[in-house]
């Protein structure tokens, strides 16, 4: 997948804008794996010569930006569409047993643990919009889950591009060896930053 995206968005106005976009859709429901995309926009980042910090804050942008359009349209339309039969299709009832399983067992901090959720990512945030979850506080635990993810896969990006460039059969191989690694990484710091939030959480409520 990397190498059609790399050809698709080297030398081109969207070499920028293209993961953007792909981001935002990725943020709607698209099929594609959102780390793949930040590992792209690393690598485009070093061939036109921008840096971490730039191709990150940027990504950051969208990622949060394909988020919260989910989460607006779940605040403006999810009482009206959760019951109607061509959403149920997207959305179906085992799904959405799920997802109020998390905001049962987790409240809003589910919020947090959702961004980790390829599959689940969407109805999450539709569901925090349709149950009027405030925006401060969905942009503050989104925000933090992506602040752990979006940096690491972006730098990842750079990494192998250095190393490898245009040699896509050993990048690919790096990619898989590597990429397991910082999957792992970044879970098993989701999992302390998310036990903090809970312990923060009990303290609060055991305070009041």
């Amino acid at each position: 997948m990397l190498e059609p995206l790399l050809e698709h968005f080297q030398g081109t106005p969207l070499s920028l804008w293209g993961p953007f976009i792909l981001l935002l859709l990725c943020g709607l429901g698209l099929p594609m794996p959102e780390d793949i995309v930040l590992i792209t926009a690393g690598m485009l980042g070093v061939i036109d010569g921008r840096s971490w910090f730039e191709v990150s804050v940027f990504m950051y942008a969208g990622v949060l930006a394909g988020d919260s359009m989910i989460f607006f349209a779940g605040q403006r339309y999810g009482t009206r569409l959760l019951g109607t039969s061509w959403f149920q299709r997207i959305f179906p009832p085992a799904k959405q047993a799920r997802v109020e399983e998390l905001f049962a067992k987790h409240g809003t901090t589910g919020l947090f643990i959702g961004r980790f959720l390829p599959g689940l990512r969407a109805p999450i945030f539709f569901s925090a919009g349709s149950l009027k979850v405030s925006l401060v506080k969905f942009l503050l635990l989104d925000g933090l889950a992506a602040l752990v993810s979006v940096p690491v896969f972006v730098w990842l990006g750079r990494w192998l591009w250095l190393k490898f460039a245009d040699d896509f059969v050993q990048l690919e191989r790096a990619l898989k060896r590597t990429h397991t690694f910082t999957l792992w990484g970044t879970i098993a710091i989701v999992i302390l930053l998310a036990a903090a939030l809970w312990l923060w959480k009990r303290r609060d409520r055991s305070s009041s």
